[in-house]
């Protein structure tokens, strides 16, 4: 019995030694660190309509927003936006991120991403109007836009492309954003477009590009300024929707060919372009001694409305009628037009350091094209565009 209990203890206390030695090593086991990514709990932003909430899905003329369950990413459907700017002042939709609750993102600013997939229905894209905008809790905004470089392949077609937007990317410190406590996430419609998104998520990234004024703003201090070059930054042209204006090629450059069919009551009449690959346009330097010219091939002259457009300031609308005045008969059928910038009432007021696009709205004339849109010198009157003798 005595030696039954000996062992019994003998027994007890080699555990409890074993207990005690398991207990030390737990102890002086190297610890994993967990990175600023792995602690963020709010990495999904959208999956489908049943997981994730949204805001501004309400359709109107200008946006027609839909979930589609057929060729998705991920989760069982995926959001389709088709939309045109041409009578909205804004188009937008919000995600719920987080359902509203303050997020920090100070501490993943400079390691992630926002990634999205997208796809269209037919052809492909370089570049699509869209804006990303994180909102804080003051009501604080800051944006950024899909850059070449984190586009994968360089395009957008039928495939799922993936997208990243690198919180580095948007310009938070210049808004005065605080990034530790955002609100929600807005995507900003800009144009025209047709677009299939899905699974909005937030990623590891490094981001390897600084932004820059270079990056995003394209600076022009001399003449002559080709515009317009490049048929992917244009807009409303696209035979899927209208065959009434098509791209041409009687010009240098892009030209448009209009057909207008006037026996329909509202055919498309809008078409227009970015001046320099959808960056801001720095014109500031030349905007008072510069031209809009373009040429016009027509057995009779059309009548236009151009429009400017800026990407900020108070004033971001310009607009001329452009009539008989600012035209000379080269012959042949042959016309250029001249619309000096300093002509455009309000132009003193006119962000020329932010120029976004310049549109044309046909007023009158259902046939003929136009093309080879430049800028040029002019330090004429303004009140009669064809008489100063650089033309």
């Amino acid at each position: 019995m005595k030696f039954t209990t000996q062992i019994a203890l003998g027994m007890l206390v080699c555990c409890t030694l074993s207990c005690a030695s398991m207990r030390e090593v737990a102890i002086y086991e190297p610890s994993k660190s967990t990175s600023s990514f792995e602690k963020f709990p709010y990495k999904t932003l959208f999956t489908s309509s049943e997981e994730d909430g949204l805001w501004g899905m309400k359709n109107n003329a200008c946006k027609e927003v839909s979930f589609e369950t057929t060729n998705s990413y991920i989760g069982k459907d995926h959001l389709h936006v088709k939309w045109n700017e041409s009578s909205c002042k804004y188009i937008g939709m919000g995600l719920k991120w987080g359902n509203y609750k303050g997020k920090n993102l100070q501490p993943i600013i400079e390691s992630t991403a926002i990634e999205l997939r997208v796809r269209i229905d037919a052809g492909e894209l370089s570049n699509v109007p869209m804006f990303f905008i994180l909102v804080d809790y003051g009501g604080n905004q800051c944006r950024a836009k899909i850059n070449y470089l984190d586009l994968e392949g360089g395009k957008i077609d039928t495939e799922w492309r993936r997208i990243r937007i690198p919180l580095q990317a948007f310009n938070f410190e210049k808004r005065g954003v605080n990034m530790g406590n955002i609100k929600e996430l807005r995507l900003e419609f800009q144009r025209q477009g047709d677009l299939h998104i899905d699974n909005i998520v937030i990623v590891p990234h490094e981001h390897h590009y600084k932004k820059t004024k270079d990056t995003f703003t394209k600076v022009f201090d001399t003449h002559p300024i080709q515009l317009g070059v490049g048929k992917e930054y244009w807009w409303g042209i696209n035979t899927k929707y209208s065959s009434s204006i098509q791209f041409g090629s009687s010009f240098n450059n892009e030209s448009v060919i209009v057909d207008l069919d006037t026996s329909k009551k509202a055919s498309w009449n809008t078409f227009g372009f970015s001046p320099y690959q959808w960056m801001r346009t720095d014109l500031s330097a030349i905007h008072t001694t510069s031209a809009l010219t373009f040429k016009v091939k027509a057995a009779e002259l059309p009548k236009l409305q151009t429009v400017l457009l800026a990407y900020t300031g108070k004033r971001r609308r310009l607009q001329k009628i452009v009539n008989e005045s600012h035209f000379i008969d080269r012959g042949n059928g042959i016309y250029d037009a001249y619309l000096p910038l300093k002509s455009l009432t309000g132009y003193s007021e006119f962000r020329w350091d932010a120029l976004k696009e310049i549109r044309f709205k046909i007023l009158k004339g259902t046939q003929f094209e136009i093309g080879d849109f430049q800028l040029i010198e002019f330090r004429g009157n303004p009140k009669k565009p064809t008489e100063w003798k650089g033309i």
